[in-house]
């Protein structure tokens, strides 16, 4: 038992190793397993991951996963915000709009022309 505790010292620096080093590069994770983890099935994983880390090594290297788990579910895409076309009009000469003329604006070219909105339930 006591060689078995002499050879674990050396994995445990591994793994705070590992994971200082995962906290630092969370950016650089691929979309896809970032994702991936964002789901349920993958936040469950995450979760029996870091309690299954705390309980079996020393309590800093749960810390670290649990941020982590946190720093990877924080940078993971919910959903598409902002303008999603592409694609450029340009602005006809007709009447502008009323922030346009108060604030003196002339666009020439606008990215969308149309709202969407819907009802509140």
């Amino acid at each position: 038992m006591d060689i078995v505790r002499k050879q674990w010292s050396p994995i445990e620096i591994y793994i705070l190793i590992v994971l200082g080093l995962c906290i630092v590069f969370v950016r650089e994770i691929p979309l896809r397993f970032r994702r991936l983890a964002d789901t349920s099935l993958g936040r469950i994983a995450l979760f029996c991951a870091t309690v299954l880390i705390s309980m079996k090594t020393p309590w800093i290297n749960g810390v670290l996963f649990i941020i982590f788990t946190l720093l990877l579910l924080s940078m993971s895409p919910r959903t598409s915000e902002g303008f999603q076309t592409t694609t450029m009009k340009p602005v006809s000469e007709k009447k502008p709009w009323f922030v346009e003329a108060v604030l003196n604006e002339n666009p020439t070219i606008i990215e969308e022309d149309e709202v969407h909105t819907l009802a509140i339930q």
